[in-house]
């Protein structure tokens, strides 16, 4: 399984886990032209799209790559901020706490925390992956994912805590931006903590996602 990233932040986020015969495309604020650029996948071999929420930097482009004959996988709350594309004949709507198949992948859908309609975070199961955590774009997350024994996690790591109070007490953000990005978006400190609260021997990779080009250090 080769994991792809597009692009992760602000400006537009994308993702791609391909294996041999399927693909899947996580989160659409990638323009298509520069996924097929950088994996060099067919359209045929991609399953679905998975989409987290509704905000531009992750849903963007659904349009286009439903344009393409690629299915939509995301929450009512986001195909109805993404009107009328909710209407969309490749439109799939997706439940927290429900499986879905998607080609040759299996995932399992939870409730994040973000300010937006019903956002999501994912299970990604594949036989060539195991099981893959994705978790972006929430400020907290109330499930504990250790007894899954999970191979591979991508977890948001937006902000430090020190750098984003400096920059507020330098005047470089406002007290009000500040507090919002700690309502909306979890810290380098809680996806360390999370990395800790799930890991087990079965733990290969972890990928850190959607650093703030401001507030955080990479």
């Amino acid at each position: 399984m080769k994991l792809t990233v597009l692009n992760s932040g602000s400006s537009g986020n994308g993702y791609v886990l391909e294996g041999r015969n399927s693909a899947l495309l996580i989160e659409c604020g990638v323009r298509p032209e520069d996924m097929f650029r950088l994996t060099d996948c067919p359209v045929s071999k991609i399953a679905g799209a998975l989409v987290t929420h509704a905000h531009g930097d992750h849903a963007k482009f659904v349009h286009r790559y439903a344009a393409l004959g690629i299915p939509i996988y995301a929450s009512s709350g986001t195909l109805w901020d993404l009107m009328p594309f909710h209407k969309a004949a490749s439109v799939r709507k997706l439940m927290s706490m429900h499986i879905y198949t998607i080609g040759e992948f299996k995932v399992n859908c939870f409730d994040t925390v973000h300010d937006s309609k019903e956002p999501l975070g994912f299970i990604i199961e594949h036989r060539e992956l195991g099981r893959l955590l994705f978790m972006t774009d929430t400020s907290f997350c109330k499930y504990n994912f250790r007894d899954l024994a999970l191979d591979h996690i991508m977890v948001e790591a937006n902000y430090d805590d020190g750098i984003l109070y400096a920059n507020m007490a330098n005047g470089l953000i406002d007290a009000s931006r500040a507090s919002r990005t700690r309502q909306t978006h979890f810290s380098l400190r809680q996806a360390c903590e999370l990395i800790k609260s799930v890991q087990t021997a079965e733990l290969k990779t972890v990928v850190l996602i959607h650093l703030s080009h401001e507030n955080a250090d990479a």
